[in-house]
């Protein structure tokens, strides 16, 4: 498999994309006393988290520029983060989905970052991360299918759209009991370092290790316009 990053993502502030691939997951693992602490943290901060002020922070903002720039509204797609916080304050707390999702989730809310999180296996051919360049469909998890326009930003296998605009990931790559090597993917904003998603990316790595012995871990970082 190749990652292909277009250039036409330079425009929208996306300078580089960062990769992480586990290998030897397991979906059910036990969560480890330290990570469960963590998790009970980060519920608390979100539960009473300004969504105002979140607004303001430079990374959320950055997301936000991205929607803007490309004609998508911020009120029907807002940002991962944002959304996953409403979605905790209503419900009153972080939903359990499996262990990798957990561990992915609380690292979205510490960092902010959106963090695209894949079976690995159900990818087919190359990874392509661009501006769609075409009219397209996506399946959203739990939703309706979705229209893509020419100017959303996507990535995509030879099957179709992993995830859109960075706000939704696909039903038909998603984590299920059977995953058994994992990938996840973040590709920032104008205001977002390598550095800073590659410390994401380590934070995630500890916490999967911490409940699944047998993971082989490696990440990589593809600038734009390049392959790797």
């Amino acid at each position: 498999m190749e990652f292909i990053v277009d250039k036409s993502l330079r425009d929208l502030g996306i300078k580089s994309v960062v990769v992480g691939i586990a290998k030897h997951v397991n979906p059910n693992a036990e969560l480890s006393s330290n990570f469960l602490k963590k998790k009970k943290e980060m519920e608390e901060w979100a539960l009473n988290c300004n969504l105002e002020e979140l607004l303001k922070s430079p990374v959320i903002q950055g997301y936000t520029d991205m929607l803007q720039r490309v004609g998508r509204s911020i009120k029907k797609n807002p940002p991962t983060v944002p959304a996953l916080i409403r979605n905790i304050q209503h419900r009153g707390s972080l939903p359990h989905i499996n262990s990798i999702i957990d561990i992915y989730n609380v690292e979205a809310l510490h960092s902010l970052l959106a963090i695209g999180g894949h079976d690995f296996d159900k990818i087919e051919g190359d990874l392509e991360f661009t501006v769609s360049q075409k009219e397209d469909v996506f399946l959203p998890i739990l939703s309706t299918e979705k229209h893509v326009s020419k100017t959303d930003y996507v990535y995509r296998d030879v099957k179709g759209v992993l995830a859109w605009l960075d706000v939704r990931d696909s039903e038909h790559y998603k984590f299920d009991d059977e995953t058994q090597n994992a990938i996840f993917i973040i590709q920032g904003n104008a205001n977002t370092s390598v550095e800073m998603r590659l410390d994401a990316l380590e934070r995630i790595r500890k916490d999967l290790v911490e409940c699944m012995s047998n993971i082989e871990f490696s990440t990589y970082v593809i600038q734009t316009g390049e392959e790797s």
